[in-house]
């Protein structure tokens, strides 16, 4: 028998994605604010980069657990950084945040699509550069 309280509640990946994306957006904004520390600037970075970089802790060829990373962790750091923000540098980056969505991004999915498409164009440009580099 299945417990019923250990699973999560319908919806659950819906909510935490849009809650991830309004994060993602709250250290964008974060980022180039003025007030912000240093060092989250610097995590801030530090996690955009890892999830745009190919290079995962977890390689993807590990099945199942090579997605984790991205799946987990990521969102993981992202609320940990916004969570660390000075008060007002978090007010003022969340109002920018719900601003941004509620102009640019109103179907969630679609944006998922198009940002999952330009990275796959950065990465596919990259790869075509680096051949002909070695192909020189």
């Amino acid at each position: 028998m299945i417990a019923t309280a250990s699973l999560p509640r319908p919806g659950f990946l819906k909510r935490r994605f849009l809650a991830f994306r309004r994060e993602a957006l709250l250290l964008w904004f974060a980022f180039r604010h003025p007030a912000t520390p240093w060092h989250l600037r610097a995590a801030s970075l530090a996690a955009g980069l890892y999830l745009l970089s190919p290079i995962d802790l977890v390689p993807v060829t590990v099945p199942l657990l090579g997605v984790v990373d991205d799946l987990l962790i990521v969102p993981l750091a992202v609320s940990l950084i916004a969570g660390a923000l000075p008060a007002a540098v978090e007010a003022d980056s969340a109002r920018r945040a719900d601003a941004a969505i509620a102009r640019w991004l109103r179907r969630p999915l679609v944006a998922a699509a198009a940002i999952g498409t330009a990275l796959l164009a950065i990465w596919l440009g990259v790869l075509v550069l680096l051949w002909q580099w070695l192909a020189g």
